[in-house]
């Protein structure tokens, strides 16, 4: 997966969209595609502005529908994220893709989104100006941190009271302090960070996952180039895909007992967490399927 992050990343720098003068040439004309989660995909591709391209795999009974533009194209995609919690609004977007998997549903259960970002060699400074506005975009629209089960309920306000390089009392977070959404990092935090950066939030059944993969070739104190995707995905289907192949027919019933093992995981992180003076964010609200009977 990671390889498939720099080849997007290498395939990003050098066809940026500037002019000789090295100004961005914005486009006037927007595409506006309007989708809500969990709706049919079909109705989708019918009513999209701008036409999908499908490659499906009939064997497996999966289709990939993806619209794809250069950073640099005639005109800009505009998109409207909508369920009943949360409606979100996305400008600047140079790819959608949508997997519709139908043994799994017909509905639109995953997408991903890819935004033009800023110039190529922007400071990191504006990068991490531009990134964290589009948290605050989705938090605003309705969308909220989220923990994964197992790890620890640890906000970002909390990291200079514990080494957390190497691990967070014993576990290896996927929703790791250091990308909390209700906290921005420091700059210098920011530069120390490995190339891959990681937010997740959740709205009603759905969750997002914001992915920044920042250009390492040039190694550069001031200035990097950025990637920025979001990942929108059921739980449904995020949990259905955490269980192995053969399990998944059943992950419905396997579920809670797989639910009381991840938050056993945290309570143990967090005891560890509480004896060495570090607090927990306790008014965390789950979502409704990841509350244990």
């Amino acid at each position: 997966m990671k390889t498939l992050w720099l080849l997007s990343l290498v395939l990003l720098v050098g066809c940026d969209g500037f002019t000789n003068e090295g100004t961005f040439k914005v486009k006037k004309e927007t595409k506006n595609i309007n989708i809500q989660l969990g709706s049919p995909v079909e109705d989708l591709l019918k009513q999209s502005p701008v036409k999908f391209r499908s490659d499906c795999l009939a064997a497996a009974n999966i289709c990939w529908h993806e619209i794809n533009q250069s950073r640099d194209d005639q005109y800009l995609l505009s998109l409207s994220i909508t369920q009943r919690e949360s409606a979100l609004e996305l400008d600047q977007v140079v790819s959608l893709g949508i997997v519709a998997d139908d043994d799994i549903s017909k509905n639109i259960e995953e997408i991903e989104v890819t935004l033009r970002g800023l110039p190529d060699d922007s400071t990191h400074e504006e990068n991490r100006t531009l990134i964290y506005s589009l948290i605050d975009k989705l938090k605003a629209a309705g969308w909220h941190k989220y923990y994964f089960p197992s790890d620890p309920r640890i906000p970002g306000s909390e990291l200079d009271k514990f080494d957390w390089k190497k691990s967070v009392f014993g576990r290896s977070p996927l929703s790791h302090p250091l990308f909390d959404p209700d906290r921005k990092m420091s700059l210098e935090q920011w530069v120390g960070s490995d190339m891959f950066y990681d937010w997740y939030l959740y709205s009603g059944d759905y969750l997002a996952h914001i992915k920044v993969l920042r250009n390492s070739a040039v190694a550069s104190a001031e200035t990097g180039t950025y990637l920025i995707k979001i990942e929108f995905t059921s739980l449904n289907t995020f949990w259905q895909n955490s269980f192995e192949e053969e399990e998944r027919p059943n992950w419905k019933k396997l579920f809670p007992e797989h639910l009381k093992a991840l938050l056993l995981l945290r309570s143990e992180a967090e005891s560890k967490a509480r004896a060495a003076g570090v607090e927990i964010e306790q008014n965390y609200q789950a979502p409704a399927m990841e509350l244990a009977d």
